[in-house]
């Protein structure tokens, strides 16, 4: 599975993994909070998980897209002015 990646692929996708994980956890445990007992406020962790949620998504975005501007400079010999069309 992670032979020919490189490493920044695997440790992104460890990463991906890992804070899919934790989030899941979370929402199980206030899933599982919340039908136990009715009157608990889970609104704080709910917060928490979108907030964590909108964070991770941007930043694996942004990492995405500079790898992509990376090897698309790569290719254009480091010309930043290439057109795209």
């Amino acid at each position: 599975m992670f032979k020919d990646r490189s490493t920044v692929d695997v440790v992104v996708v460890i990463f991906s993994l890992i804070i899919g994980l934790v989030l899941f956890l979370a929402c199980t445990g206030s899933i599982i909070g919340k039908l136990l007992h009715p009157n608990m406020d889970i609104s704080r962790g709910t917060e928490l998980i979108a907030s964590t949620v909108t964070t991770i998504t941007g930043a694996l975005i942004g990492f995405i897209g500079g790898r992509a501007q990376g090897r698309f400079e790569q290719a254009n010999g480091g010309n930043n002015n290439a057109k795209t069309r």
